[in-house]
């Protein structure tokens, strides 16, 4: 992968090289905030590791790699004067923040009603883990772990 040092094995470096392609602004995340390798650190926990005979180890440092983007939009505070990161979590965002006990399975418009179900694959899905979700970055987490089936995941 183009600007990676490593991008076979995940590391920190490169997650702040695959960061600056999600373009957050400098006022929003600055170079010295400690985030990033909080998120890059609970990643690497959750994230089920390739087994040795995987032949493209780049995707589980890219599955690591968006899955801390998507704790990272989590939990990282705003800077003073900043709303970055509340309105990238709020409603008008990802909708991280917005409550969520299921998927919606079905949606109508007249009298807006929706019903929500919990597909076979979600069953096991912590509330946290649901939320992966919410952001294409979760999504491509979670497409990566369900890869290799159930997993001792934790709560995010």
């Amino acid at each position: 992968m183009a600007g990676f040092v490593t991008p076979n094995t995940p590391n920190l470096p490169d997650f702040l090289t695959f960061l600056a392609g999600v373009q957050i602004p400098v006022s929003a995340l600055p170079a010295d905030s400690p985030y990033p390798g909080y998120a890059f650190a609970q990643a690497m926990g959750l994230t089920i590791p390739a087994p040795s005979s995987f032949p493209a180890q780049v995707l589980y440092s890219l599955a690591v790699y968006n899955g801390a983007t998507h704790i990272l939009f989590s939990i990282a505070p705003d800077q003073p004067e900043q709303s970055y990161f509340a309105n990238a979590r709020g409603k008008d965002g990802y909708g991280i923040v917005i409550p969520s006990t299921g998927l919606v399975s079905a949606s109508a418009d007249q009298g807006t009603s929706s019903s929500l179900a919990v597909p076979e694959w979600a069953k096991e899905l912590t509330v946290g883990q649901l939320s992966f979700m919410k952001t294409d970055w979760g999504r491509v987490w979670l497409q990566w772990t369900q890869s290799y089936g159930p997993a001792p995941w934790v709560l995010v």
